[in-house]
């Protein structure tokens, strides 16, 4: 019996042709509308966006300026501006089309936004531009497709954002997506559909920055009535989260370094609570309103550095807390001795690695939970102290209480069950024509207080 053709069963129901038509509309009519002027009131078939599209010479000159003025990532001159775009249609008849509620600002997003990614990295070879932003979501579904069972229009869901061998309705799935980790798909630049990882960073689907955007019924989780839109938004982030500790979940007799304190930080110790560890945390982060939030997730220390302080100075203050012992080495460089059992690298850049994996006892093990990227790393104390590195890309089919269980469905049972309180997290709200207003408060959040910025579209909200 010869190999079933993987894209068969979607070319059935959704011929090849008809789709790359659709397609190539949508990314034609971004394009051709990218810079023009438009009225605010949304057209037949159109809506306003916020898009994100990379020209190599001006990423350069904005690179360059944003050095002294960090403003211009969201002016202009940079790749981010609102466009009038075409709604995209449904790729195959088990679509949905989505209204956001609310759609979050990942730190990713800001990230590449604020080209703080090296130009060569490899996430482009599963993005295509442009792009309409937003990943992060709680939508009300505003249409379904012709095969869409158990969903109507108008429940309340949140879209999970893998364009994994399910959302592409690839048959036999890869290896990844047939054992729950679908973030790991073997597929995200083939089959029927074009080149894409997630909902937001790709040609077709669209994003929650913006009216309106598609997902497949795979994709969907019905939020509980007990949630309000202001904590679902959280999802995602907190799913990547839980996700991280799932995959490491420390004992009671362990130490803890939870190295950052944003709101992925916050939810890495949230989540060692909520799953019922008791261990030592230490929490790492930059001011005194950090560490007061990490203690309401339960950590037991904190320890705030500025962003600028020495290595010397950054190693000396770890080392006061573990029992660990400081060494200069040359040129400023410092050995670190004794440790934590485990470090959650909850910032993702060189820097960071580098002493999460120092911070780390000899054996110990380093979760990288941020999105790091290419940068210069000491990998020294990965063979010298036999560490464990253990990634972590958002969210899987868990194994949780001996049931399997989509990471965000853990999330929904740890909230509904009041082991993790998100309240107050989503701290700033803007209308996506507010988005340089957006960006400048999270950019400037020392200076702002915020932790969670979301985009509020408007459309009436029972759940607000």
């Amino acid at each position: 019996m010869g190999r079933r053709d993987p894209h068969s069963a979607f070319a059935r129901t959704f011929p090849r042709e008809l789709l790359a038509s659709q397609v190539n509309g949508l990314a034609e009519g971004i394009a051709d509308r990218y810079d023009s002027t438009m009225s605010w009131a949304d057209s037949p078939g159109e809506m306003i966006a916020l898009v994100y599209r990379v020209r190599p010479v001006a990423w350069t000159v904005t690179k360059v300026a944003g050095w002294v003025w960090p403003g211009v990532f969201w002016s202009g001159h940079s790749g981010l501006r609102l466009a009038r775009v075409p709604i995209p249609p449904l790729p195959s008849p088990r679509w949905v089309r989505l209204r956001p509620l609310l759609g979050g600002i990942c730190g990713t997003d800001l990230a590449a936004v604020m080209q703080r990614h090296h130009p060569a990295s490899i996430l482009q070879t599963i993005s295509s531009m442009p792009a309409v932003l937003g990943h992060e979501n709680v939508s009300i579904i505003d249409e379904i497709g012709p095969e869409v069972t158990g969903w109507q229009p108008g429940d309340r869901v949140v879209a999970e954002s893998a364009l994994s061998c399910a959302v592409r309705e690839i048959e036999p799935r890869c290896g990844m997506c047939a054992a729950g980790r679908f973030t790991l798909c073997q597929h995200f630049r083939t089959g029927p559909l074009p080149v894409g990882s997630m909902i937001g960073w790709n040609n077709f689907t669209g994003g929650s920055w913006a009216p309106r955007f598609v997902a497949h019924v795979s994709q969907l989780h019905r939020v509980p009535a007990a949630i309000d839109d202001a904590t679902a938004v959280l999802t995602d982030p907190i799913a990547g989260a839980v996700h991280a500790v799932l995959r490491c979940l420390p004992s009671d007799q362990q130490t803890v370094l939870v190295f950052g304190s944003g709101l992925v930080g916050m939810g890495v110790t949230g989540a060692i609570r909520a799953l019922g560890s008791r261990c030592r945390v230490v929490a790492l982060g930059r001011s005194p309103r950090q560490a007061e939030m990490m203690r309401r997730f339960g950590a037991n220390e904190q320890v705030s550095l500025r962003r600028s302080a020495p290595q010397a100075e950054r190693y000396g203050r770890v080392a006061e807390l573990i029992g660990g012992e400081v060494v200069p080495s040359k040129f400023g460089h410092q050995a670190f001795f004794g440790g934590f059992d485990i470090v959650f690298d909850c910032v993702g850049n060189g820097q960071s690695l580098t002493d999460a994996m120092k911070y780390a006892r000899s054996g110990g093990t380093v979760v990288e939970v941020g999105t790091s990227q290419i940068g210069l790393v000491d990998t020294a104390p990965l063979w010298l102290d036999e560490l464990s590195l253990i990634g972590s890309n958002g969210r899987a089919i868990e194994r949780y209480q001996g049931r399997p269980m989509h990471t965000y469905e853990v999330v929904f049972e740890l909230i509904t069950q009041k082991k993790l309180d998100l309240t107050g997290l989503l701290t700033h709200r803007f209308r996506v024509d507010q988005y340089r207003e957006a960006f400048a408060a999270l950019a400037g959040r020392a200076r702002t207080g915020a932790i969670k910025v979301a985009f509020a579209q408007d459309h009436a909200d029972p759940h607000a």
